[in-house]
């Protein structure tokens, strides 16, 4: 197998077991990805207004489960291959990249003008990368899930799917009810997320059909139950109720599928169409970007209006960033820090002919 390892996360845009929308999530996922980490680092310097916070916090109901209901949707072949293919394929590649980005992080961070604009600190001492196999980083502590969560996928495969899903669900619930938290947030999320990966394992005719029946009326109306349902949820201090911050989560991801499959019929959608084929180098990547930019920008007078559109500027302009740096890094010959090297990559059983 070549270098260019392929990733669940960065499968081809003309597979023809995919739909164009599928990556239109995958897009908007990781766009909303970027702009998150963009507005942790503005907001550090001072530079996230109060509202702009909000609404980025507002999008976790969707930016991360949407992002692992995509990746199981097309988990089902993976998991019905033998334990060797899976751990070669899955687990050791994406346990590869954990490792390699985990070290490669701990040393930019550790650049001083870097480390003063840096929201994630925590992440750069000398105990937390000791301490990463067991509590994976804020920043590729999604890398370490998809590992993780294919494991315990294979794992669970004998036990009735009402069962998986409902044992992660509930578990889901408490946690988004801040009733369960483990001491490593990370683990947190992890328990929170599980249930939306097994749901695109289980539920891909339902998804798909969800796809389909989308029209710019549905995801209109849609986009206004996500907002009143959440609002209605915050002023009647209902989040706290097991079950509200789920429900809110599953509502918000049906509006990022309704959404996607919408834009991908229409040329406004090609870019993120487009990008949705190559998340794993921007996710990998932009964090590096958004902490470069962030030096310049922290020692910049910016004026309050501006604040406002700094998130989503960041984002696309380190998004495109990252995308020219793979792309020069694989022209270069670093293709094994997006796959894993030659002697480590799976090899098929050699077939006996003749």
């Amino acid at each position: 197998m070549s270098a260019q390892h392929s990733s669940p996360l960065s499968l081809p845009i003309r597979d023809p077991s995919r739909s164009a929308w599928v990556d239109a999530a995958k897009g908007l996922s990781i766009l909303l990805v970027v702009a998150h980490h963009a507005v942790s680092f503005l907001h550090t310097s001072g530079l996230a207004p109060p509202a702009v916070v909000a609404v980025n916090t507002a999008l976790a109901s969707m930016r991360m489960p949407l992002f692992f209901l995509v990746s199981g949707l097309f988990v089902a072949g993976p998991l019905a291959a033998p334990w060797r293919t899976l751990l070669h394929k899955r687990v050791a590649f994406f346990l590869y990249l954990f490792a390699l980005w985990t070290l490669l992080r701990f040393a930019f961070f550790h650049i001083p003008a870097v480390a003063a604009v840096d929201p994630y600190v925590h992440d750069t001492d000398v105990v937390a990368l000791a301490m990463a196999p067991l509590v994976p980083g804020s920043g590729v502590w999604f890398i370490y899930a998809l590992a993780l969560f294919a494991v315990i996928a294979k794992l669970s495969r004998p036990v009735p799917v009402w069962l998986q899903l409902g044992a992660a669900g509930v578990v889901s619930a408490f946690v988004g009810a801040e009733i369960l938290q483990f001491e490593a947030e990370v683990w947190t999320r992890m328990a929170r997320h599980l249930f939306f990966f097994l749901l695109g394992w289980h539920a891909r005719t339902l998804v798909e059909r969800v796809a389909r029946s989308s029209t710019a009326l549905r995801v209109t109306v849609t986009a206004a139950a996500c907002v009143g349902c959440a609002a209605g949820a915050v002023v009647l201090g209902l989040r706290s109720i097991p079950g509200i911050a789920l429900g809110l989560n599953l509502l918000a991801v049906t509006f990022g599928v309704l959404f996607a499959a919408w834009v991908a019929r229409y040329r406004v959608g090609r870019p993120l169409v487009a990008l949705g084929a190559q998340t794993l180098p921007v996710y990998l990547i932009h964090i590096f970007w958004i902490a470069v930019v962030m030096v310049g920008v922290a020692n910049l007078d910016v004026p309050p209006v501006a604040q406002y559109a700094l998130p989503a500027a960041i984002a696309v302009v380190c998004t495109v960033l990252s995308l020219l740096t793979h792309r020069l890094l694989v022209a270069g010959g670093g293709a094994w820090l997006f796959a894993l090297p030659r002697r480590l990559a799976y090899r098929a059983p050699a077939t006996v002919t003749g």
